[in-house]
């Protein structure tokens, strides 16, 4: 169940903050990565505006989490940072010997 205190807003906002800390990732990046400016996604974070829902969904998708994450309907903890794309191996750095 979510926080009666917090807006959903503000819910979002702080559970981005943590993915963006988890992540190692800067406002300025994750801004780029969601298509937004770093104006706009500052002023979300800092509760000047809402998220819309084409935000949101940007959001689960990037930081792979669901939306009841984001919500406060899942304890913040059990949030792990995104694993990026894996980089092909290359075979020829391989360690074996023949």
């Amino acid at each position: 169940m979510t926080d009666p205190q917090y807006s959903s807003d503000e819910l979002i906002s702080q559970r981005v903050n943590h993915l963006l800390f988890i992540n190692r990732l800067t406002r300025r990046r994750a801004a780029e990565e969601l298509g937004i400016s770093h104006s706009a996604f500052n002023t979300k974070i800092n509760g000047g505006s809402s998220w819309k829902a084409d935000e949101i969904l940007e959001l689960t998708d990037r930081f792979k989490v669901s939306f009841d994450y984001l919500f406060g309907r899942i304890p913040i903890e059990y949030a792990r940072p995104a694993e990026s794309d894996p980089e092909p191996e290359d075979s020829s750095s391989s360690d074996e010997t023949e």
